[in-house]
């Protein structure tokens, strides 16, 4: 299907990069993602996502709008306090760009939900900051052949990464990188250790624009995307890395080698 001349108009400054064509524009118009988590990094990635022109994205998050959040979670406004975080944020989406598919859950993520949601070839951006959540994610996304796209912050520090193993055998998953994370809690909460505002929009960009790379060039024709990957970065010295992930052949989730 060819774009429609609103089409071309609205994503024009896209269209004219180097690597990017009016078939690229359409799968990322065909794209269906989930965005788990609507705070400091789901904020600015659906964002972005939105204005980028991806067709349909899924936001679910259960909790609500606190003014703690609005140092860095900028879908909100101070209007919107006590409002439920996916459907306030799904409606600034709309705003943003009303020709797309913006669906609100607002309930936490769960086995069934998970089950019932994800699916093959679904991008899954993890932008949530409980350990429990991210290891489902991670085991739906293997069973289901689905790509995660993790991301966490806390303090002045961001990290992402792409995991892609249920889709292909030798790539490695979440737990290959995190072996010990726990059903409770081993990721810092920003409630706990505090946050800078900006680090979050940083990451959560960088989340939108990996989700971008993993629909328009999955197999890495053009440019690099971070599956197997690990980016860190260090808000303090501007200092950013990429290391590598490897799998790990004890991994409980996708050592088996299953792929779909």
């Amino acid at each position: 299907m060819t774009l429609s001349d609103d089409d071309l108009y609205r994503y024009a400054r896209q269209l004219i990069l180097n690597g990017m064509t009016e078939t690229h524009q359409r799968r990322l118009l065909d794209a269906h993602i989930l965005l788990v988590g609507a705070g400091g990094l789901g904020a600015p990635a659906l964002l972005y996502m939105a204005a980028a022109g991806i067709g349909h994205i899924t936001v679910m998050d259960g909790d609500v709008v606190d003014a703690t959040n609005l140092n860095r979670q900028i879908c909100f406004t101070a209007d919107d306090i006590g409002k439920p975080k996916a459907s306030t944020a799904a409606e600034a989406a709309r705003k943003c760009n009303p020709a797309l598919t913006i669906t609100a859950i607002d309930e936490w993520l769960d086995h069934a939900a998970a089950d019932q949601i994800i699916t093959k070839d679904m991008i899954v951006a993890d932008a949530t900051d409980q350990a429990a959540t991210r290891v489902l994610i991670n085991q739906a996304c293997h069973d289901h052949g689905a790509v995660m796209v993790f991301a966490g912050a806390s303090r002045f520090e961001g990290q992402i990464a792409s995991f892609r193993s249920g889709l292909n055998a030798d790539m490695p998953c979440f737990s290959c990188l995190f072996p010990d994370i726990s059903g409770t809690s081993q990721i810092p909460r920003c409630s706990e250790v505090g946050i800078l505002g900006p680090v979050t929009g940083m990451i959560g960009s960088l989340m939108a624009m990996e989700v971008m790379r993993q629909c328009l060039w999955p197999d890495q024709v053009f440019g690099r995307n971070l599956s197997g990957q690990l980016m860190l970065y260090d808000g303090l010295d501007h200092h950013m890395q990429t290391i590598t992930v490897n799998k790990r052949p004890d991994c409980p989730v996708c050592s088996s080698g299953t792929t779909h």
